[in-house]
């Protein structure tokens, strides 16, 4: 029985490490995202909304309007980047929770040990 429950604490320590290296990757996904959405942003507004813009008043646009339209598209862009680093986010978050199942041959064993445990602690 003592193998036995050796086996699962090593097998739940493996488990565990996996996981871990599973969220490690997961923020640095993020992370790396975060810094390529910047930089993204970055390039965009001062390359290519500055060429944009000049190319709207060489066709003849007002140059309030080509504002107006190099603004707008200048935020939706923001947006739509802030809004996939915050979806990466919350999957970053939701993932130690349905990874973390524990394998059913330990899972009875640790809710007993962990009862007993808390029972222990109690008095």
């Amino acid at each position: 029985m003592e193998k036995l429950l050796a086996i699962a604490g090593l097998t739940q320590r493996a488990y565990g490490r996996w996981l871990f290296q599973r969220l490690l990757s997961g923020i640095i996904v993020v992370a790396g995202l975060t810094i390529v959405t910047s930089i993204m942003v970055s390039a965009m507004l001062v390359g290519g909304f500055y060429a944009a813009y000049f190319a709207l008043l060489h066709y003849g646009m007002q140059p309030q309007v080509a504002m107006i339209v190099i603004g707008t598209s200048a935020g939706l862009t923001i947006v739509i980047l802030v809004i996939l680093t915050l979806a990466c986010l919350l999957h970053l978050r939701r993932m130690p929770r349905a990874l973390l199942k524990r394998l059913p041959l330990t899972s009875h064993v640790m809710d007993t040990l962990n009862a007993f445990s808390d029972g222990l602690m109690a008095d």
